[in-house]
């Protein structure tokens, strides 16, 4: 991404501002479509796996898929207050989330975060380091920031990964600028959305109050140069909601 690109996308962020709305399912899938309509993401060896709430809050039947793997899962864990669920099945991870220890989201920090059925067709995944940016820094209540990022339906239950490869937040809702604002980058051709997420102080609160184990750290988990995408793509979980 080019410099000129990376500016005209901050300035887009501190110009238009729309209320948000979730991100839905893409369409009811049935569990043998092996094709997720929502994203988790690994946090402990377990296989317990974090998403967005109303993933699967209205789902009859739920199940995960990894690597082409499918298993039934069930609900662990729900938060009171915020879009975040656990889920678990027999499906066991080979690489967990590592949550950043210091959080420290500041506008324009460029971080990755995509659904897990797009970055299975992501052509791009061996290099791409970051694709999108952050807008703000967390809301003191409510723990939420906005990105500004391209994520589509089934981005929901997506991990934010910073510059580390830590994770410092969890994709839940989508808001879209509007077409009415001139200004607005975003409107054109190659657009972004903006696009919430829960910050990594709340997460942890949620899995702690849960008693769902998870790592955190300040350590690097990649190294400068290194893609984050790939880690993503490790981390990550298809989730299947039937009806």
């Amino acid at each position: 991404m080019t410099l000129a690109a990376i500016l005209a996308l901050s300035s887009a962020g501190a110009q238009t501002t729309r209320d948000p709305v979730m991100i839905p399912p893409s369409k009811a899938l049935d569990a043998f479509a092996l094709e997720p309509n929502a994203t988790g993401f690994f946090v402990n060896y377990n296989g317990d796996v974090l998403t967005a709430r109303h993933v699967v809050r209205t789902c009859q039947s739920l199940f995960l898929i990894k690597d082409g793997v499918v298993a039934r899962a069930s609900v662990k864990a729900v938060s009171p207050d915020t879009d975040l669920a656990v889920i678990t099945s027999r499906i066991r991870p080979f690489l967990v989330a590592s949550f950043a220890k210091t959080s420290g989201v500041v506008s324009a920090q460029p971080v990755f975060t995509e659904g897990y059925e797009a970055l299975q067709h992501m052509p791009d995944r061996a290099t791409t380091m970051y694709n999108a940016f952050a807008r703000d820094r967390p809301a003191a209540s409510g723990g939420e920031f906005t990105l500004i990022s391209s994520a589509k339906n089934g981005a929901s239950g997506s991990p934010v990964l910073d510059q580390a490869g830590l994770v410092v937040g969890v994709v839940t809702d989508r808001a879209e600028a509007s077409n009415d604002d001139p200004r607005a980058y975003v409107t054109r051709s190659g657009a972004a959305d903006y696009v919430i997420a829960v910050a990594d102080d709340t997460v942890k609160a949620f899995l702690s109050a849960s008693n769902i184990p998870f790592n955190e750290t300040d350590a690097a988990q990649l190294e400068p140069m290194q893609a984050r995408a790939p880690r993503a793509a490790t981390l990550e979980v298809g989730v299947l909601c039937g009806e």
